[in-house]
């Protein structure tokens, strides 16, 4: 890997030639990525190495059999989850040391990870918005008081910024076309509607006509490398755990719905927060109800909004993919189908509730367990699509290794036989 990327980056002039004839079978030698939290791997409130070698681009290339290098990030990570009060910048923190996983220092994951890993395969980047994608670069120095410039420095600075002055640092489109990538997946998109609904402000949804500029720039961009392009659509935020309903809030609360509701003068279809739901359980154990936090409470009205921009922003989505003959994967209904149905993986019931064992504990961003079944989805397409047979992963065995799954609502409530999958 690392004589194949080397050679393509340092020789100045490199003739392309588009391919010709029949579509064959993908070739993922160089598998690469442009995405935002969710295909980083970023879980709880941070980016961090537990999470990340288990994103579904890095569980994909293990099942392909392909080498995945990745800015891996020693514990406890870089980065922020909105919705939630963000840290001060603090780099090195306490417990790291290089910060990202010194080259060499992890050992080679059955072909997850390669010793050497300057160069990264998956230049997703948590928070990254399609704008941002082509236009925001790393910028000296490495550690900034901006969390987002840091973790973009962290990420996309590598070997640029650490390998002598005056070297390029490139965008992520740019990061992606100078390693010539044989395949690329594009997973762009989230990050602008959880902004949104974590501020419960629909307004901040991108509108359709900047977003589609900007989608298509990406595109464009990656047409000059003629790698194949996949393109996964925008999950939904509001089916995510960072959502309650009332009934859910009972569940974990143990206060009936109608005394909650009640309590704190709601209506029945407003969704709580966690960051409210936090303070209402604290409220409720100390049998002293007073007033929520800003942005606990979020009317039906607003949910219905945000669900409305994220089925216009995927509606542009789809219509570019079909223009670029792309394959699509509909990451919205995996979310929508575990919001409504939930799932039993490893004997065990799992929900899309706070705690419910398939999220991670900011609500937002999944734990492993669903990050394998999103692999499983993708590379179902790519079978079909291309004609590959590449083997999926076994549910069980994962959920039985992700934190999410062993933290859940039954855990806490014994009393309870396990949490109930919502139908």
């Amino acid at each position: 890997m690392g004589v194949r990327v080397l050679s393509l980056i340092l020789v100045p002039a490199i003739v392309l030639v588009a391919p010709s004839g029949a579509q064959q079978k993908a070739d993922f030698t160089q598998f690469m990525v442009m995405g935002e939290g969710l295909a980083a791997g970023l879980a709880d409130f941070q980016l961090r190495e537990v999470y990340q070698i288990n994103s579904f681009p890095a569980l994909m290339a293990k099942q392909i059999g392909v080498l995945f290098p990745q800015p891996l990030i020693q514990s406890p990570g870089i980065g922020y989850v909105p919705g939630f009060p963000a840290l001060p910048v603090r780099i090195p923190n306490t417990l790291q040391t290089t910060v990202r996983v010194a080259p060499g220092a992890v050992p080679d994951r059955d072909g997850g990870q390669p010793a050497q890993d300057i160069f990264i395969f998956n230049a997703s980047v948590p928070n990254m918005t399609v704008g941002d994608a082509t236009r925001r670069a790393p910028v000296h120095p490495l550690v900034q008081s901006d969390m987002q410039q840091t973790t973009i420095n962290l990420i996309l600075g590598f070997p640029g910024m650490v390998v002598g002055p005056n070297k390029p640092l490139w965008t992520q489109l740019q990061y992606v076309q100078q390693l010539k990538p044989t395949f690329v997946m594009v997973a762009l998109g989230y990050s602008e509607v959880v902004a949104a609904a974590a501020a419960g402000d629909p307004s901040l949804i991108p509108d359709v006509t900047s977003f589609r500029s900007n989608y298509a720039a990406i595109l464009s961009g990656l047409k000059s490398t003629f790698a194949p392009v996949l393109i996964v659509n925008i999950p939904d935020p509001t089916d995510t755990a960072y959502f309650s309903t009332i009934a859910a809030a009972s569940k974990l609360t143990l206060a009936p719905a109608a005394v909650i509701q009640s309590l704190y003068k709601l209506k029945s279809d407003d969704q709580i927060t966690i960051p409210g739901l936090i303070e209402m359980a604290n409220q409720m154990n100390i049998n002293k109800v007073g007033s929520l936090p800003a942005g606990s409470i979020v009317s039906g009205a607003t949910i219905a909004a945000i669900r409305a921009g994220v089925t216009a922003l995927n509606t542009e989505i789809a219509a570019q993919a079909q223009a670029n003959t792309s394959p699509l994967y509909d990451v919205r209904a995996l979310f929508s189908r575990l919001r409504t149905g939930g799932a039993i993986v490893n004997g065990q019931a799992l929900t899309a509730d706070f705690q419910g064992g398939l999220y991670s504990m900011c609500g937002f961003y999944p734990g492993s367990t669903v990050q394998a079944m999103i692999a499983n989805d993708v590379l179902t397409l790519v079978n079909k699509t291309y004609g590959s047979s590449y083997g999926l992963i076994n549910l069980d065995t994962m959920a039985g290794s992700d934190p999410n799954f062993r933290v859940t609502a039954s855990r806490f409530h014994p009393r309870r036989s396990g949490p109930e999958v919502t139908r």
